[in-house]
């Protein structure tokens, strides 16, 4: 995730180049912002990557490449969403004559479409390769240990539920 982040960075330096800024106060303050919006679009990927379980009788490879394909499927759009969210609110500024906003909505431009193309291509290829694999999945007959156990701590509530409604008919007979 890190190599995702710094990459764009180094890419947001290339374009600056490209398009013949200058480094000052606007372009450094840019870069520094582009670091925080970088790890946003390849955070969700990651994390995403981290939780989801992998089914039982994969090798370890076949294991990375599922939780690549379902962390980018399940919080995918989620990531898009926000880019393209920010694309849409930076656009206005396209047509700009002042040199700030000009300096503003390209530096912004390329954060956006760097840091979603290193968070939905590059991060996911590089944790299908080298990706922690973690713990495989539960087997059918511990999931169905766990759900007798919870049916257990449901009977137990509900016994007490019932002692406390017998109870309060026993205190308001009393009143009577």
């Amino acid at each position: 995730m890190v190599l995702a982040v710094l990459l764009v960075d180094i890419f947001l330096i290339a374009i600056i180049y490209y398009w013949g800024l200058t480094l000052n106060n606007i372009v450094i303050v840019n870069i520094v912002i582009a670091i925080g919006l970088a790890v946003d679009y390849s955070a969700h990927i990651a994390a995403t990557y981290l939780i989801i379980k992998s089914p039982k009788g994969m090798t370890n490879s076949e294991k990375r490449a599922y939780k690549s394909r379902k962390a980018v499927s399940s919080m995918g759009s989620s990531v898009f969403h926000g880019g393209f969210s920010t694309f849409l609110a930076i656009i206005t500024l396209a047509s700009a004559k002042s040199y700030i906003f000009i300096v503003f909505f390209r530096l912004w431009l390329g954060i956006v479409v760097f840091g979603m193309a290193n968070g939905f291509f590059l991060l996911p290829v590089i944790l299908s390769f080298v990706g922690p694999v973690g713990e495989e999945e539960e087997d059918e007959e511990d999931i169905k240990g766990d759900d007798k156990s919870i049916s257990k701590v449901a009977d137990d509530i509900e016994m007490k539920h019932e002692i406390k409604e017998d109870k309060t008919v026993t205190d308001t007979n009393l009143v009577k």
